[in-house]
């Protein structure tokens, strides 16, 4: 039966506007003045709500510290409870990409709650003789460029280090110009850290008698201009070859401030993303190191900077970074600052950080925060059935009540054991998922089932 979504408040890309949506299968199939439709439909009042494309979030890990397969399948329903109905998920590493990525896609659709598209690690030399066959036999479009790897690729993935990308400013140069050579819509994402810089200041900081354990000491390893001059640098090398960059998990409020400058100079398609953490947490944070992440935690002022840049369009997406993981594995190495391992679970914490801090203390308008949410996140990737509330797209939605409020506790953790925003309370939760013209969540209750979830291949 058809749906209809009535009395609410739909959430478009330039306005809020009172008008009855009409669902039919999976799609969004019209949309019309309130109370105009007088056809069967399966009713959901959504008086008092407003109604959202539902969350995407371009940015995850699962599969990382636990099995790629139970990471959907016990991630993905508390990702639908924040709203998300697309995910794309990282993958990188050992073996044949067709092998694994094939792997990679069955696990999903076995187990995922929502749809879901994958973006690829470049970190050996074969990868980017094979870059066309990606596109072509696998339908992905969004790569990975690893700074923060310059010169031990080989370690991390297990191949000999003659087979390894260096991942310099060379190869950074060559990478964009190949993809750009192939297609302007083909997107490197960048993790814009200078490892020279990182690596000796925290040689230096080894050396000195600190406290191991403090979160703001990590931080001095790599403070703001470490990833600011990085991301200066990659930029400029973007505009030389016309290329298509995405710069992954902005966290510092400087970067935003050379981004717009940089930006009226010379123009360059570079997208800015940033991530809840940064939004919502400084390096004195109560979850202190596991909350260790690259890049790290700063203050306040950068918190404040990239919200600035949400409202003024700079920072156009947010991704949660999100990687399921146990303290056991946190803590795995060490328990200090050089031995905690980065990484944590964020899962469907980008609707209620918008909506909470956003909208709420912030009063950005609904239709940016939509912008960021989803429909930048859609156009940028390549996902053309998602990402905005328009006729013929899919019927992803979250129907939102900006009232709602919900503390961080155990139940919303996802598939980890701890939260960096434990006892945290964010104001605006979607009362209803829809995913495909399916409700997937209600009142915080999961209402389909794993497995639902469709891989999304993607073309230039």
């Amino acid at each position: 039966m058809k749906k209809l979504i009535k009395n609410g408040t739909v959430v478009f890309e330039h306005e809020e506007k009172k008008v009855d949506l009409l669902i039919d299968g999976e799609k969004i199939s019209a949309i019309l003045a309130p109370g105009s439709y007088e056809g069967e439909a399966e009713i959901i009042d959504a008086e008092g709500l407003y109604v959202m494309p539902g969350t995407i979030d371009p940015h995850m890990h699962l599969g990382l510290y636990k099995p790629l397969g139970d990471a959907f399948r016990y991630d993905t329903p508390r990702q639908a409870v924040g709203g998300l109905t697309t995910l794309i998920n990282y993958h990188r590493g050992k073996g044949n990409y067709f092998e694994t990525v094939r792997e990679a896609i069955d696990d999903g659709e076995n187990n995922s709650l929502v749809d879901f598209a994958i973006s690829l690690g470049l970190c050996a030399k074969v990868h980017l003789t094979q870059i066309e066959g990606y596109i072509q036999e696998l339908g992905i479009t969004s790569f990975k460029f690893f700074f923060d790897k310059q010169d031990i690729a080989h370690l991390f993935y297990d191949i000999p280090k003659e087979e390894a990308l260096t991942l310099d400013k060379a190869d950074l140069y060559y990478i964009l110009k190949q993809l750009r050579e192939i297609s302007p819509k083909l997107l490197l994402c960048v993790h814009c850290e200078d490892p020279d810089v990182f690596r000796a200041l925290e040689r230096e900081l080894r050396e000195k008698d600190i406290d191991r354990y403090s979160l703001a000491n990590f931080g001095k390893t790599r403070p703001t201009f470490v990833e600011t001059a990085c991301v200066a640098d990659s930029m400029w090398i973007n505009s030389v070859v016309d290329g298509n960059m995405y710069v992954v998990h902005t966290a510092a409020g400087s970067t935003v401030e050379m981004y717009e400058t940089l930006k009226a100079k010379f123009g360059g398609n570079v997208t800015l993303e940033t991530c809840p953490q940064y939004l919502t947490l400084t390096d004195e944070a109560k979850a202190g190191l596991l909350a260790k992440v690259n890049p790290p935690l700063h203050a306040q002022s950068d918190i404040e900077a990239l919200w600035e840049g949400i409202r003024n369009g700079s920072v156009k997406t947010m991704g949660t970074d999100n990687v399921p993981v146990d303290k056991a594995k946190k803590y795995e190495r060490g328990d200090d600052i050089w031995g905690v391992y980065v990484g944590f679970g964020g899962p469907g914490m980008i609707l209620p950080v918008l909506l909470s801090e956003g909208y709420h203390k912030r009063n950005i308008p609904l239709h940016t925060l939509s912008q960021v949410n989803s429909i930048n996140t859609a156009r940028i990737f390549g996902l053309e059935s998602k990402g905005e509330i328009a006729i013929g797209k899919d019927a992803d939605l979250a129907i939102v009540d900006l009232d709602l409020e919900r503390t961080i506790t155990p139940e919303l953790f996802g598939y980890s054991d701890f939260s960096i925003y434990e006892g945290m309370t964010f104001k605006g939760w979607p009362k209803y998922t829809i995913s495909r013209g399916e409700v997937i969540q209600k009142d915080g209750v999961i209402t389909a089932e794993c497995g639902r979830g469709k891989y999304i291949r993607r073309t230039v």
